[in-house]
């Protein structure tokens, strides 16, 4: 398995209705995905979160590449600062704050 994590922060208040109605229809996508084993978003300390689970690299690509993913890939950094998403191995799907804590160190790895 492997999961992916990552934050955003708009860039301006005005873009929240377009950010979150294209974020939800990725959302969508992941959750009607059959090799998606889990799919949410949270926010945490003024960023808004993304944790999905795929049953491995091929699938997340897949997803990663298509439909609405792809779309709101296309005009993110025109809504929103992007901030690191990452994917690691996993053996279970991790809760929200393992996902963060394993966020948190491949960030102050690559920084």
């Amino acid at each position: 398995m492997l999961a992916a994590i990552g934050g955003v922060s708009l860039k301006r208040w005005y873009y929240g209705p377009e950010f979150y109605w294209r974020a939800h229809q990725a959302l969508l996508q992941a959750r009607g995905d059959p090799l998606c084993l889990h799919a949410g978003v949270f926010p945490h300390q003024g960023l808004y979160f993304s944790l999905s689970v795929w049953h491995d690299l091929e699938a997340m690509l897949t997803f990663a590449q298509s439909g609405p993913h792809r779309r709101v890939v296309q005009v993110a950094s025109r809504l929103a600062d992007v901030n690191q998403f990452y994917h690691f191995p996993c053996i279970a799907v991790p809760s929200n704050q393992q996902a963060l804590q394993v966020w948190a160190q491949l960030v102050e790895a690559a920084e």
